[in-house]
């Protein structure tokens, strides 16, 4: 049971994964465009409002979006009360976020205040997008989901070149962006009601949503914690910098964005199969040491491979030149970022949402010190340098918290031979890194690959769920 629970885990991962990726690449045309289009200073003030929109979008749901899905996926029945509830709740909270939008811009960023519409736009339709999204995981039609990707991110690129061709300011991109989202959300809609015949109310039922908050704050609150470490960089650069140097440090983080959406796609196909396994700690310590192995042989490539070749890819896509250093210092938390998730993601499926903000708290404080010494003195790259060693700090505090509640790990021990093919293969990459990046990407995989057939990095059973994953048909 386990193993076919597995497979068809995989396969989902696979399709959610394959979409995206296509949609990624549309996207960072898209970002390419932008900063060709816009420059440095103008691409730094776009990216520091989408990170305001980030940051207090958090508001918007408050942990409800992951009770929904938990709950709604141990019991098909209460879906239709969570959705209509949230629907009118996350409006509610939608306008309490843009109270704390306008006023933490007029107060840390007078600058870009005249713009709070904008941003509101873009913040109502991600979140909506979100929810209404969420419903392809919890029934497992994740076909639907890959639709809606691809669909988004090609509407985003068609719409992005024609306000590029119209010479369209950095403000107009938020709306955009916005639109893209409004999409999705009009094909979540249409799903529901007129694929799966879903009544698509509306109701709030102030004791329910009281009882789901009681369960979703102590998530929100994790979050919104990890939210604030992963983009605080960014607005303590614009407050003791300027916006050209978010724009070189948030080009840099643009090539780590480009892969960090793999982890996180992954592990949104697995959350539901862990919260499944929640009641058994022998199946759900196979879910996660399986998820912890393959997420470190999805990233460490990337990792070793942006780290070599950071200058070629910067170079070959035009990007701020300024941007290769702190790229370099980069490329070690994209394995990190990876592996994170299977804690994360473990710890909130066996409802430990204490221990992830606790968790949450220590990644936070860890951060905030080393990015106000580190920035005054060393700018952008002393907030790449911080970023790198926070995801070290997030691994060591997830791996203890899990091994706490009879989850252990092996931390080097199961993924040994991983590690030695990710050297294997860096070696090879080093040595060729001068070539056409093309060649260079191909040979490092080969490489890659062909080191992890010879040293048996995956086992019997670890291939069997593989096989079944890539050659059992599923459900669109």
């Amino acid at each position: 049971m386990t193993e076919r629970l597995a497979s068809r885990t995989l396969r989902n991962s696979m399709l959610v994964v394959g979409a995206r990726a296509l949609a990624k690449l549309a996207v960072f045309v898209v970002v390419v465009l932008l900063w060709r289009h816009l420059g440095a200073d103008q691409y730094g003030r776009f990216a520091t409002m989408i990170v305001y929109v980030t940051l207090v979008g958090v508001v918007a749901d408050l942990g409800l979006q992951t009770v929904f899905i938990r709950d709604a996926s141990r019991d098909r029945t209460v879906f239709s009360r969570y959705l209509a509830n949230l629907l009118s709740a996350r409006l509610l909270l939608s306008m309490v976020a843009l109270v704390i939008l306008a006023v933490a811009l007029r107060l840390l960023s007078s600058a870009l205040f005249p713009y709070t519409l904008a941003a509101f736009a873009l913040l109502l339709t991600t979140s909506y997008s979100s929810l209404l999204r969420a419903v392809f995981y919890i029934r497992g039609r994740l076909g639907y989901e890959a639709i809606a990707i691809v669909a988004e991110a090609l509407l985003l690129l068609g719409l992005t070149i024609v306000a590029i061709d119209r010479q369209a300011t950095w403000d107009v991109f938020l709306w955009v962006y916005a639109a893209s989202y409004l999409f999705t959300c009009l094909f979540a809609f249409a799903v529901l009601r007129w694929q799966w015949h879903e009544r698509v109310s509306i109701r709030l039922e102030a004791a329910f949503v009281r009882r789901l908050l009681a369960a979703g704050l102590p998530l929100a609150l994790g979050f919104t914690i990890t939210t604030i470490y992963a983009q605080l960089d960014v607005v303590l650069l614009q407050l003791f910098k300027n916006f050209q140097m978010v724009g070189w440090y948030s080009a840099a983080n643009k090539y780590v964005d480009a892969v960090a959406w793999i982890p996180q796609t992954a592990m949104g196909a697995v959350f539901p199969a862990l919260s499944l396994l929640s009641g058994d700690r022998r199946r759900l310590a196979f879910g996660y040491e399986k998820s912890y192995k393959m997420l470190t042989i999805l990233g460490l490539p990337l990792a070793v491979g942006i780290g070599v070749t950071a200058d070629s890819i910067v170079h070959i896509t035009r990007g701020f030149e300024q941007s290769i250093p702190a790229l370099r210092i980069l490329a070690p938390s994209v394995v990190l970022l990876f592996v994170n998730n299977a804690f994360i993601y473990t710890l909130t499926a066996i409802n430990r949402q204490i221990d992830f903000t606790r968790l949450a708290l220590f990644t936070l404080a860890v951060n905030v010190a080393l990015n106000l010494a580190l920035i005054p003195p060393y700018g952008y790259l002393g907030a790449a340098a911080a970023a790198t060693v926070t995801e070290v700090a997030l691994f060591a505090g997830g791996w203890w918290l899990l091994r706490g509640h009879r989850l252990p790990l092996r931390v080097a021990g199961s993924i040994a031979r991983v590690l030695a093919s990710g050297a294997v293969m860096g070696v090879a990459v080093f040595l060729i890194r001068s070539w056409p990046l093309a060649i260079v990407v191909f040979a490092g995989a080969a490489v890659y690959v062909a080191a992890l057939f010879a040293s048996r990095a995956l086992d019997v059973e670890e291939w069997s769920i593989l096989r079944s994953g890539l050659t059992s048909r599923s459900g669109a």
